[in-house]
């Protein structure tokens, strides 16, 4: 009777092997197939168009970032700059005390002149208006 089970657990570990092995043979080759045929999935218009979207509204924040950084740089514009230099001179004339960058501007009025390679309020705003139409041209 020993002998008889011991033949049949042979016999039955002889016939699973030869499964498992199969099986498992089989799960390898599922799992290959699988991850082979999932970068063909079908692919729709409606994803190109995302996508190309999706890379324009991308652009355009950016674009916006930057115009907004360039717009809080603040320029001296012709008419502050007459304006600052109208008060160095009236300072001058009632003899008050000039801060250091009124100073600064009185020594550059004097070496230079009056002469100002500055622009008007009009035409900053004009230029960077320019600017700015060219930077959002460029993300369609």
């Amino acid at each position: 009777m020993i002998i008889q089970c011991f033949h049949n657990n042979i016999l039955i570990k002889q016939i699973r092997t030869p499964f498992f092995i199969i099986a498992k043979q089989s799960c390898i080759f599922l799992f290959i197939l699988a991850t082979a045929s999932a970068p063909r999935a079908q692919e729709y218009a409606t994803d190109r168009l995302f996508m190309k979207e999706f890379n324009k509204s991308k652009c355009r924040n950016l674009v916006e970032k930057k115009i907004n950084n360039l717009k809080k740089i603040r320029v001296m514009t012709l008419e502050q700059e007459a304006l600052l230099n109208q008060n160095i001179w009236s300072k001058l004339r009632v003899k008050l005390p000039l801060s250091p960058g009124e100073k600064a501007q009185l020594r550059k009025l004097k070496e230079k002149g009056v002469y100002s390679n500055n622009l008007s309020a009009k035409n900053i705003k004009i230029r960077n208006s320019t600017k700015f139409k060219v930077l959002r041209h460029k993300c369609k």
